[in-house]
């Protein structure tokens, strides 16, 4: 794990690179130049996703930025690909940044309580 320009970087054990932005979410100016990540931007509350399925191709870089549109905490998480947002409160959003090394279709869902038994997931797809 590093941290540089406010960003933290860490590579799971699945080979997946995932990055924590700062809070204001703005990169560095060394880091700009280190290629465009895609943006996507997921809600959730109570119990969905929105949208509710998600695509983007293999080894392409992602900015994933949930938003808990809901009232209670709320997180986002991939478990195959070792992506997982931090727990946030109503109104509250989280940005992460990731490149899946390997493609398939894979469950992304709030691990909080049982919030994923009440229906919270959705379903990434790799290509």
């Amino acid at each position: 794990m590093y941290t540089q320009g406010g960003r933290t970087s860490e590579t799971t054990d699945r080979g997946v690179v995932v990055e924590s932005l700062s809070p204001t979410g703005v990169p560095s100016s060394e880091e700009e130049g280190m290629g465009e990540a895609r943006e996507i931007e997921v809600e959730g509350s109570e119990f969905s996703f929105s949208p509710s399925s998600i695509t983007f191709a293999q080894g392409e870089k992602v900015r994933l930025t949930f938003k808990n549109t809901g009232k209670n905490p709320h997180n986002f998480v991939i478990d195959e690909l070792g992506v997982s947002t931090k727990t946030i409160p109503g109104g509250g959003s989280d940005t992460v940044e990731f490149t899946a090394g390997k493609s398939g279709t894979f469950t992304f869902y709030c691990a909080v309580g049982n919030h994923r038994q009440q229906g919270m997931e959705g379903e990434l797809n790799v290509q």
